[in-house]
């Protein structure tokens, strides 16, 4: 079931906001059993402990300070951060279901002057939250999917996610009671991480792949408040791609009109790995611990499989090499969110 629109004006029409969003940069899911997801995206997956809360893990593989959030509460029960700030929202819906997308940004001074404009529009912020290492507003689109803008306040982000209790480092943010920082705190060389003993080695999570109720409607929020760039509409208008400013492969985000309500908010995420022998260790590794990927691809485009994960979720580790934005609309509809 799709929740109030927010992130419109009054009007009805998406506002030019324009978050200064460079690529996304984490998804953070509900689980049903988190150290049963944990074995999975660590053992498997190959992505590291970076830090945990009563509720949750997170996990990073060195490009920033999670790739995922692990939420295993189970319950739209309030969460409030260390100030005694609410910091949830009650958008629980089940395992295997996004808590939220997580958009990098430039640096928190674009932030917050995407925020005046998002006031001056009338977009309701749900949450504006400082996590110790970034500053973050949090947001619903049409659909009802919920999406948190950040601007890292550090690069020493591990000092803060260093493997242990990060239950305490979330408190309230006031984005207009101080300068905002201008430094940009992503950091542009990374230390990448290995998981010992873990057959698949990726570097960071790079795309997702969400079902919506109107690609054009969506195309209006992600462009004009959530600051990706359109790279293509199909003609018939049942997908599009866009991409943020980090440009780090061809699209960010894959849009994709659900065929029935209840897919509206469904979801798929892929991780990129670092060349194509990285896919092929990974391949090898996985057949001698008897773990069949569910779905390759080896074509022009790109070259990966698919895992799933212990709430039927897939998860997508990929190289790419050609973007072909025309190519997704030869392929069966059923596919698409695996073809993308």
């Amino acid at each position: 079931m799709a929740m109030t629109i927010d992130a419109t004006s009054k009007s009805g029409t998406a506002p030019s906001v324009r978050f200064p969003t460079r690529r996304l940069g984490h998804a953070n899911i509900y689980v049903s059993d988190r150290d049963r997801a944990f074995a999975f995206y660590n053992g498997i997956c190959g992505f590291d402990m970076v830090g945990h809360s009563k509720s949750s893990y997170f996990l990073s593989n060195g490009n920033s300070h999670h790739d995922f959030g692990l939420n295993g509460s189970g319950t739209n029960e309030p969460r409030y951060g260390a100030d005694g700030t609410l910091k949830s929202v009650a958008n629980y819906r089940g395992p295997g279901t996004l808590n939220h997308l997580g958009w990098e940004t430039a640096n928190q001074a674009a932030l917050v002057e995407a925020y005046r404009r998002a006031l001056d529009a009338d977009i309701r912020i749900q949450r504006s939250l400082y996590h110790g290492g970034s500053h973050a507003l949090y947001l619903f689109d049409p659909d009802g999917v919920y999406h948190e803008f950040y601007a890292d306040a550090t690069l020493e982000w591990r000092k803060i996610f260093s493997g242990g209790d990060a239950s305490s480092v979330t408190e309230g943010w006031d984005p207009l009671a101080q300068p905002a920082d201008p430094t940009p705190y992503w950091d542009p060389k990374p230390v990448w991480v290995a998981v010992d003993k873990a057959p698949i080695a990726p570097r960071r999570i790079s795309r997702a792949v969400v079902y919506v109720s109107d690609v054009v409607k969506l195309i209006a929020f992600y462009r004009d408040v959530g600051g990706l760039d359109l790279m293509y509409l199909a003609r018939d208008k049942s997908y599009a791609y866009l991409r943020g400013s980090a440009r780090q492969s061809g699209f960010d985000l894959c849009l994709l009109e659900a065929e029935h309500a209840d897919q509206v908010g469904t979801y798929g995420v892929a991780a990129e790995l670092a060349d194509e022998d990285a896919v092929s260790r990974a391949e090898a590794a996985l057949a001698r611990t008897g773990i069949a990927p569910g779905r390759r691809f080896d074509d022009a485009r790109k070259r990966s499989f698919f895992l799933t994960d212990p709430d039927q979720v897939p998860i997508e580790f990929f190289v790419e090499r050609t973007a072909d934005y025309e190519a997704l609309g030869r392929v069966d509809s059923a596919l698409r969110r695996y073809a993308a």
